[in-house]
């Protein structure tokens, strides 16, 4: 009997150092363990890579504006190229066409279905107001919907520093051309954007909020952007739906039908 007791205790240690053993193996990720701050230019090299990276995109997205008296829901199909080209799609609840907006090269139209007319200038505007209640200035804004940083390669950096808990780096720069100061938050532990808030003066102007980030193809690309315009006090959240990057668009993309044209 006590022989069977002798085994019996020596198989139950032997399973239980096995079992503790095997689980020493597993290192818990502590929570308290930072990321050293990378130095000023590998930081911003980073982000330039980043920025170089995505050449292209196409999405269905879901885009809500807000304001003090607006509320509003659209659904839209994006394209854009680098910081080039961007067409805006919009579609009503019944996926009736809203309007057709092309920026590209400097140069804006719209096509306006009501009036089965194309516009250009400062009616483009008009009809973006009438249309979607609030307009964008799309060469400050076009890179933003491609995850990237608005006149990224006009900033100078300043200084780079930890947010309160280390989890945010907090790029200071300078725009060389307007000499408003841009400051970038970047994730500590992924080194994706975060935030960018422009400021003239002491105003701040607006803000740029990433997040949602998703694997699309080798690329990581935030499936949701938050646009804060704090001179008009209005928000524009975008939200993206199978977002297609890098796989190149239709030469013929940023054109609309030439019988709407002439």
């Amino acid at each position: 009997m006590s022989m069977r007791i002798s085994r019996y205790l020596c198989v139950t240690g032997c399973a239980l150092i096995f079992v503790v053993s095997c689980q020493s193996k597993r290192v818990p990720i502590s929570s308290e363990v930072k990321p050293e701050m990378p130095s000023l230019p590998a930081l911003f090299s980073q982000l330039e890579a980043r920025q170089s990276a995505i050449h292209d995109v196409k999405a269905f997205v879901r885009t809500k504006i807000s304001g003090e008296r607006l509320n509003q829901s659209f659904r839209q199909a994006l394209l854009v190229r680098g910081n080039e080209a961007i067409r805006v799609d919009t579609y009503s609840l019944f996926r009736q066409v809203l309007g057709v907006l092309i920026y590209e090269d400097g140069k804006t139209l719209m096509y306006d279905p009501g009036a089965n007319r194309v516009v250009y200038g400062q009616e483009v505007w008009d009809i973006m107001r009438r249309v979607l209640g609030t307009h964008l200035n799309f060469t400050e804004y076009i890179s933003v919907f491609s995850g990237g940083i608005p006149r990224f390669f006009h900033l100078q950096v300043k200084d780079a520093q930890w947010d309160t808990d280390q989890t945010v780096y907090r790029i200071e720069t300078i725009d060389r051309e307007t000499k408003e100061q841009v400051d970038i938050e970047i994730d500590a532990y992924t080194l994706l954007p975060k935030s960018v808030t422009r400021f003239r003066g002491s105003q701040e102007m607006y803000k740029v909020c990433w997040d949602d980030y998703q694997k699309v193809g080798q690329l990581n690309f935030a499936h949701k952007i938050l646009i804060e315009l704090k001179d008009r006090d209005e928000t524009v959240l975008v939200k993206y739906s199978d977002p297609v990057i890098n796989q190149g668009l239709a030469p013929d993309a940023f054109q609309l039908a030439s019988e709407l044209v002439n």
